[in-house]
């Protein structure tokens, strides 16, 4: 990992460059490091659920997002945005329906 000192253009800057290189702000002070690997990474079947209930939210937080009428009518929670309070609203449920399995 290279440290970046006294560029004006680099400072501050975080996200990849294609995918070879990565920018990162560590304690206010930005990095660079190549793309990280993660072909060889083996998922367990926990993991790889979560990602697809994950996925599932996500659909169903930008289907609101996208229609003008569920956007306005949604519940925003805390200032935060429709679709993550969408998306939190449908992973609450989950969690809510999978406990009530459970007991």
């Amino acid at each position: 990992m290279a440290r970046v000192r006294n560029n004006i253009i680099l400072k501050n800057l975080s996200g990849a460059v294609g995918k070879k290189l990565v920018f990162k702000i560590i304690n206010g002070e930005t990095f660079a490091c190549k793309y990280p690997d993660r072909s060889r990474v083996k998922y367990t079947k926990e993991q790889l659920q979560y990602r697809e209930i994950f996925a599932k939210a996500s659909k169903h937080a930008s289907e609101i997002v996208k229609d003008p009428v569920k956007k306005k009518a949604y519940k925003v929670k805390k200032k935060t945005s429709v679709y993550h309070s969408a998306l939190k609203d449908y992973m609450a449920a989950y969690k809510k329906q999978n406990y009530l399995k459970n007991s």
